[in-house]
């Protein structure tokens, strides 16, 4: 087998400190991909489930049930979505030996309503609780991939019970990633996914892996979430990658051998 690569991850490039951080509202804005990009896969999956938000927003996703000792909630990256990543969660439900809940954000895919960072929160919420009605929270790992470790952050954080977190290129916030700064308090206002205030309640262990040249999200984003973590393991920082090319299999390896250290 080949590895795989993830689609591209079209969170903006960093911006110089001249640009107003005003511009963040825009820059941030959540790029969705073309619906029928992966519609016609995702639904021919016999796993296709959907579930509704505290709003009652309807959402889709794929639960990959094989009682597996461990399930992982899986959060993606941003200008991909669920039918898209289809390929990438079988990978890591056969090379870890897991089961895998995955699911769309609001808006994206085939999932109803609008994209948002609140938006975001909620649709994990609603993952998370139909996934603790099918396992104990003790078989919970958490997976945020790039933008996705913005709602597993906030989920684990506030769910000690959960087992453990894995987040692949985490941003620090949204502004740290393409400003590098949050210089005043109207761009601290304007800033999303903040979780370099969340990281130090998380309680369970965390794997941070991150590449050494992402451009995307500076690996410096990366490292500073692992430095503020409780419970943080030995990382993965991979040499020359960047954002978009990290090599699956080394890092599934390495997702597999801290699933065996929970």
């Amino acid at each position: 087998l080949k590895p795989t690569w993830h689609k591209p991850n079209y969170l903006p490039q960093r911006r110089s400190k001249s640009e107003p951080m005003g511009a963040l509202v825009t820059t941030l804005a959540f790029p969705v991909p073309p619906k029928e990009f992966g519609r016609q896969r995702l639904e021919a999956r016999r796993d296709l489930l959907f579930l509704n938000t505290a709003t009652d927003v309807s959402i889709s996703a794929v639960h990959i049930k094989r009682g597996a000792p461990k399930t992982i909630l899986y959060s993606h990256g941003n200008a991909e979505d669920l039918g898209q990543i289809l390929p990438y969660i079988d990978l890591l439900a056969d090379t870890c030996n897991v089961d895998v809940l995955a699911y769309d954000y609001c808006g994206y895919g085939i999932s109803q309503g609008e994209p948002s960072e609140e938006n975001c929160y909620k649709s994990i919420n609603s993952a998370y609780e139909y996934l603790r009605r099918q396992v104990s929270p003790s078989r919970i790992v958490a997976f945020g991939r790039s933008i996705g470790s913005g709602p597993t952050v906030d989920l684990v954080s506030r769910h000690p019970e959960i087992s453990g977190m894995v987040l692949q290129s985490p941003l620090e916030s949204g502004g740290r990633a393409v400003f590098g700064y949050t210089a005043s308090w109207v761009a601290y206002r304007m800033d999303i996914f903040r979780n370099y205030e969340k990281i130090d309640k998380v309680e369970c262990p965390v794997l941070i892996m991150h590449g050494t040249v992402d451009s995307v999200v500076p690996h410096a984003n990366g490292v500073a979430i692992w430095e503020a973590c409780k419970r943080r393991v030995e990382p993965l920082w991979v040499e020359g990658r960047g954002h978009n090319d990290m090599p699956d299999y080394a890092c599934l390896k390495r997702v597999r051998d801290f699933l065996e250290t929970l």
